[in-house]
């Protein structure tokens, strides 16, 4: 069974449960005594009586050659019985608790350099209350076939578009300094409507919560929004980036409006 366990909840001086601080310790402790490796980001394994078996450093264990070589020898030295999943596979990111007539986006990003941790895609989600959504639409369809994003939701929409970075809190730490969103009208027929977006993002994000290089996240998106005029409200919503640099290397990200069917399937 696959535990995590947070660094910064387990650690001395951690917010973590007192049990769960001792139990690392020991671990620690027991596979350093061992000279099976430690590490801060490291690959645990323990037998059925939480005994020390093996484990391997991070780089390692993202080759699945040796993590699949490791996982095979204990499955033989522990005589392991196939059976079902001990935990039934479900999404890693929640959305968040929120309004019924919100609007909830999921936002997907990934640097393109691949190796290590970028090999995984990071995850975020961003409500829009009612009033901030209604924005979204335009204030006349036939008067006003193109508008601009008020800078309040414009920037709600941008301040985490950036690829994965070193994270210990769900604290936004973006400075914003460009969040451009311009709306097109390219259909309209029996209140249905849908408008092109072209987006422009420039933000400060540094890798690391304490700071240090003051990277800049350069992005332009483009997507659109379906919406309907005679209710006054938005079906959905999806942009991608087209073009989209943070301090010198590629990285994609994409913003999808997420149903509550959707949410619900996902047992959400």
């Amino acid at each position: 069974m696959p535990v995590t366990s947070s660094n910064e909840e387990a650690d001395e001086g951690g917010t973590g449960p007192p049990a769960e601080k001792a139990e690392r310790q020991r671990i620690y402790l027991h596979f350093y005594a061992k000279k099976l490796g430690t590490g801060d980001v490291h690959v645990y394994i323990l037998g059925p009586d939480a005994s020390s078996i093996g484990g391997l450093d991070i780089n390692s264990a993202n080759d699945p050659e040796k993590m699949a070589a490791l996982l095979t020898k204990v499955v033989a030295q522990l005589l392991t019985e196939p059976g079902p999943p001990a935990v039934k596979p479900h999404p890693q990111s929640a959305a968040p608790a929120s309004a019924a007539d919100s609007i909830i986006l999921h936002l997907v990003s990934r640097s393109l350099a691949g190796g290590s941790w970028h090999e995984f895609p990071s995850e975020n989600w961003i409500v829009l209350g009612r009033v901030e959504w209604a924005q979204l639409l335009p204030g006349d369809a036939v008067a006003q076939n193109a508008w601009e994003l008020p800078r309040p939701v414009a920037v709600k929409l941008a301040e985490w578009v950036y690829p994965q970075n070193e994270e210990k809190t769900q604290a936004n730490r973006s400075r914003v300094d460009v969040a451009s969103f311009r709306m097109t009208v390219v259909r309209l027929q029996n209140g249905l409507a849908r408008a092109r977006i072209d987006g422009r993002v420039r933000l400060k994000h540094s890798f690391s919560p304490g700071g240090g290089a003051e990277d800049y996240a350069d992005s332009e998106l483009l997507g659109f929004v379906d919406f309907d005029m005679s209710k006054r409200t938005v079906q959905r919503l999806r942009l991608v980036t087209n073009k989209a640099i943070y301090a010198g290397g590629e990285f994609q990200a994409s913003l999808v409006s997420m149903s509550r069917e959707t949410l619900d399937a996902l047992g959400q």
